[in-house]
């Protein structure tokens, strides 16, 4: 009975899978160094109709199918070398697998004690096989690749040859793998029909994922290189540096670097970053750009992206300047809008890193309660529920990934497959069937359980009233504020001229600046107005319970994006500064390096609440606003240079622009962030570019409203 059944589901078994995409200008400064590619003979033809084809055939309902697949075919990698011969295509073995799980079980693939050797990394999927390299007992023969088969339940061997061809990428039936010898190079096979073919010269050690018609790998383990195979085209993305490349069909993505042409990686602006990248444009876009200490895997699956973030690791409190852990977001592409997975995730903030993976909309990771690696479990998470699934209680520190609705785990020492309840496709014209005309949510199609939901969005609120500088969402209708007006705790600022490296610039307006930067118990009374949504996190560095906790009540409120920085401001009457009125107010027009002057801070003359560089200081998070008497301006503008940077509405330039309005490097993707903070230098000067999304604990708020 069990094998009818397993039958019947391989038979209508199908992956349901698609994805919406951003569409930017083209941005010619980012792609160079273009190689042609020719796979125009007989393999190409068939290309686009294989990827997603999979066939069936009649069989009893009794009987197993009796499978038959073509001849290998077989080249010499080196023409007039018998020694370089390279086999392509399944050749059954009697060797029993186990590819085919029951929902949220999860089994071992091919057990240690088979005949034919160990599983190696990586692992994928097809409707018929979950492929693997075996490395054989003898340790003077390379690691062959095989497959199991998910209707047999047998060892198949797929490709042979004595170089070391583990690397290689499954998208339907079709496969990349690398074979080395003096030299790598790229080959693409066709599962259907044996059809074998060379596309590319290696030069890399990097492992390639398919996603058709992208093949992507690191070049160098550093350059993303992208490879389309209907076009022909290749790219190498220059400007961009990470190791683990990305993609979902139509966009790359990557956590890493991006340089100008002869930046080091100290010397980008951006720091440690996460980007995307329209892979048949080849622009490249901010995703998350902020202050951190190290970046974490990025995923992506249609209109979301899943951000694993150094920007708040935890800081063990007996080992000061020792952390681990990593944060989890999403990121709708659409909307641009930031979700918090973490603490939610149990574990993942107390322990290490996360190996994430994700298929909308399923969230795999590695949650470790405590620091040991090796204790970690495999968890899923379903964000639109929120639900989680434990897999295996203690898989440690391995990488696993999800694919078709599968979780796959492909080591040396473990190897397994799970299997995740099926869910409908997500349709490009998903949510057009969900549009309710409500500007205070936005309409989201869940594809567990075919349904609408509504999402509460207070950005898209517009009172249709020019007289009200704020206009927000409360209990589901749009209402307007003019502001409560007052100036209490606010300094004035007059209009006149400012040095910057040299420069004149000008303010041509007066205006008013907050004393101190926005505390938690300023922030709170908004949200209890609900006119503002409460901080993304309640921690901050190191205090899990930070907002909302009466100790901190006159500390700097964090994780506020721009967007909601700005609502706060506008509830009181009052706005985000502008660059130019930020350097004004710190400088009373007197250019100088620190707030105090030009004495470089050391551990003796520790001026502001940075903890950059001071091995010495106590502590490594925010303080009480005002907390540094010499951190103030001639005005009594407190905690400039230090506690936390500050969000402005300027976009962000390489260069500080000699006449405002200037169009930012990125558009409105990046904003101007200005002074010193807690892990951050407390030069006046430094002009941190952020993107506006991202919420984090080392950016906070100051006001400034006009003088009429």
């Amino acid at each position: 009975m069990r094998n009818i059944l397993i039958i019947l589901f391989l038979t209508v078994f199908c992956s349901y899978t698609s994805c919406n995409s951003n569409h930017y200008k083209t941005d010619s400064d980012s792609t160079i160094d273009e190689e042609d590619i020719d796979i125009s003979d007989d393999l190409s033809d068939d290309l686009s109709d294989e990827v997603s084809d999979t066939e069936s055939e009649d069989t009893e309902p009794d009987e197993t199918p009796d499978i038959v697949y073509p001849e290998p075919t077989c080249i010499e990698i080196y023409e007039g070398d018998p020694e370089s011969k390279l086999c392509f295509g399944p050749v059954k073995t009697d060797v029993k697998c186990n590819g085919s799980p029951e929902d949220n079980e999860f089994v071992t693939v091919l057990e240690d004690d088979n005949p034919t050797g160990k599983v190696d990394s990586p692992m994928d999927i097809n409707d018929d096989f979950v492929f693997f390299p075996v490395a054989p007992e003898d340790p003077e023969i390379r690691a062959n690749i095989y497959g199991c088969n998910r209707k047999e339940g047998l060892l198949y061997e797929i490709v042979t040859s004595k170089y070391n061809n583990q690397y290689f990428s499954v998208d339907g039936n079709l496969m990349v793998f690398i074979v080395i010898d003096s030299d790598a190079k790229l080959f693409l096979g066709n599962l259907k029909t044996n059809d074998l073919k060379e596309i590319n010269d290696w030069g890399s050690y990097g492992k390639p994922q398919l996603k058709y018609p992208f093949v992507v790998f690191p070049v160098d383990y550093e350059n993303p290189f992208i490879l389309n195979l209907e076009t022909n085209e290749s790219k190498k993305l220059s400007r961009l540096t990470g190791p683990f490349p990305r993609n979902d069909g139509k966009n790359l993505v990557l956590t890493g670097y991006y340089k100008q042409p002869g930046e080091s990686d100290d010397e980008t602006p951006f720091g440690i970053a996460t980007w995307i990248v329209d892979m048949k444009t080849f622009e490249t876009r901010p995703l998350n750009v902020t202050a951190t200490i190290g970046e974490g895997v990025v995923n992506i699956d249609g209109d979301y992206a899943m951000i694993g973030s150094g920007r708040d690791l935890v800081y063990y409190g007996n080992f000061l300047n020792s952390w681990s852990g990593m944060d989890i977001y999403s990121l709708n592409l659409k909307t641009k809008r930031e979700e918090k997975w973490t603490p939610e995730i149990k574990g993942i903030f107390e322990g290490n890193i996360t190996k994430p993976s994700f298929e909308y909309p399923y969230f795999h990771f590695i949650a470790n309660e405590t620091e040991k690696t090796w204790t970690g479990k495999s968890l899923v998470l379903n964000i639109e529920t929120g639900e989680t699934t434990e897999l295996w209680p203690s898989i440690g520190d391995e990488w696993m990934y999800i694919k078709d609705r599968h979780v796959i785990l492909g080591g040396y020492y473990r190897n397994g497959i799970a299997k995740l309840p099926d869910l409908p496709g997500l349709s490009e014209n998903a949510d057009a069937g969900c549009e309710d005309n409500n500007v205070c949510t936005d309409n989201r199609y869940f594809v567990t359980d075919g349904k609408c939901h509504f999402i509460p969005n207070h950005e898209r609120c517009d009172d249709k009233d020019d007289s009200t500088l704020l206009d927000v969402c409360i209990d589901g209708s749009c209402e307007g504020y003019a502001g409560i007006g007052t100036d209490d705790g606010m300094v004035e600022v007059l209009a006149g001229t400012f040095l910057y490296d040299g420069l004149e610039f000008e303010t041509k307006v007066s205006f008013m600046m907050d004393i101190f930067e926005v505390t938690n118990s300023d922030y709170a009374k908004c949200v209890e107005s609900k006119a503002c949504v409460p901080p993304l996190k309640n921690r901050s560095l190191t205090e899990i319970n930070y907002y909302g906790n009466p100790l901190y009540d006159n500390y700097p409120v964090l994780y506020v994006n721009q967007y909601e920085a700005q609502v706060y401001c506008n509830w009181l009457g009052k706005r985000l500064p502008t660059e130019f009125e930020w350097m004004k107010a710190a400088w009373d027009g007197e250019e100088k390096t620190y707030m105090w002057g030009e004495e470089v801070p050391t551990y003796t003359n520790y001026y502001a609440r940075t903890t950059t560089g001071f091995s010495g200081a106590v502590g490594y998070d925010v303080v009480e606003v005002g907390t540094f008497p010499v951190d103030k301006t001639v005005s009594g503008i407190m905690d400039m240079s230090g506690n936390v940077t500050e969000w402005t509405t300027s976009e962000w330039t390489y260069d500080i622009c000699e006449v405002p309005p200037c169009e930012g490097y990125f558009g409105s993707d990046l904003v101007v962030t200005k002074g010193g903070g807690t892990d951050m230098g407390p030069e006046l000067k430094t002009r941190h570019p952020y993107t506006p999304w991202t919420h984090s604990f080392y950016t906070g708020i100051r006001c400034v409203k006009d003088v009429k």
